[in-house]
């Protein structure tokens, strides 16, 4: 195992930000991940895992403590199936015109059979994805092009289009904080929008199974191309969206023809296009923060910052971050 000093995290980020970790690892196995994990603990140090960077903002004067690189990355397909019946999460996006392009792609899944999927926490989403619909297996096609990771979209619940990540899982992999591995069902990590009980459990994820389905191969190949394209076109050197959509209550309170986060900065704020240092609210996609070049994680925060308060003051709005933030 080859420990790292003072590591530069910028190149390990999409928002290309951030200081350097104290001490920095590349795991590429399970048994590789654990083994780090115990040494920081055996030093009392704190421990951060880290995917793809692509939701999370660290700190310009660096971490304190171990950054595990997550490069696991064993898929399996399997041959039992099992029933099980998650609670759905009712999701907080809709475009304030559909997407009649998508809506005409949507298939019915429940009509295909299902099959059970294995996937370890550090599996880059974008490449699964395609790799299972070439053999035939379907459902993760809604988060193409989102540059997640399986571990981080366990930990967050991604959502794309309509779809959330716990829509599929069944249950995870666990290292708990006393380094025994346990299985758990997804229905025990509480799922809701964007939020999980893994960010305060202390509970890492090494491995998933979700329930995908034996589906239409070509037109899931049609959606996650079309999803792909579309977020091909939103801001590269960014996090995504900063801030999460509107619940249902909130909008019809502001009486808004969308939850859109991104449609109530630019229409009701009057944000978009700000800038701060490096970093602005890009023109194409509001609900953004995009580093133009050279920006700070302290340039960001005030951009946060400054939505927020106006989001109060002007339409006593408490608005919450879907970002992940390093700041120790």
């Amino acid at each position: 195992m080859k420990i790292l000093n003072n590591i530069s995290l910028v190149q390990y980020s999409t928002f290309r930000i951030g200081g350097s970790a104290e001490y920095f690892i590349e795991v590429k196995n399970q048994a590789e991940l654990i083994e780090a994990v115990a040494w920081a603990k055996a030093r009392r140090l704190p421990i951060y895992i880290l995917g793809n960077g692509s939701n999370t903002l660290i700190a310009d004067a660096g971490i304190k403590g171990l950054v595990i690189r997550n490069l696991t990355g064993e898929i399996k397909v399997l041959d039992s199936i099992q029933a099980f019946s998650n609670k759905k999460i009712p999701p907080r996006f809709q475009l304030v015109e559909p997407d009649p392009e998508l809506t005409n792609l949507t298939y019915d899944e429940s009509q295909f059979p299902p099959v059970l999927v294995t996937l370890d926490s550090g599996v880059y989403l974008p490449k699964a994805i395609f790799q299972l619909i070439a053999q035939g297996i379907t459902g993760l096609e809604w988060f193409a092009g989102i540059p997640a990771t399986a571990g981080g979209a366990t930990y967050i619940n991604l959502h794309g289009a309509n779809k959330f990540w716990s829509d599929y899982l069944i249950e995870a992999e666990i290292l708990d904080p006393a380094g025994q591995i346990k299985t758990t069902a997804a229905d025990d990590f509480h799922y809701d929008y964007d939020q999980s009980v893994l960010k305060d459990s202390g509970d890492l994820v090494l491995a998933v199974t979700l329930r995908l389905r034996r589906g239409p191969k070509e037109q899931a190949l049609k959606i996650a191309k079309y999803r792909q394209l579309k977020k091909a076109h939103q801001p590269q050197r960014s996090l995504g969206c900063v801030f999460q959509n509107l619940s249902a209550a909130e909008q019809k309170r502001l009486y808004l023809p969308t939850p859109s986060i991104g449609y109530l900065i630019d229409k009701k704020l009057n944000l978009k296009g700000t800038k701060i240092g490096g970093a602005w609210i890009p023109e194409k996609h509001a609900g953004f923060v995009e580093n133009l070049g050279g920006a700070t994680a302290a340039d960001v925060l005030q951009l946060i910052e400054l939505v927020k308060k106006r989001a109060k003051q002007q339409l006593d709005l408490d608005l919450k971050l879907e970002i992940v933030l390093w700041l120790n």
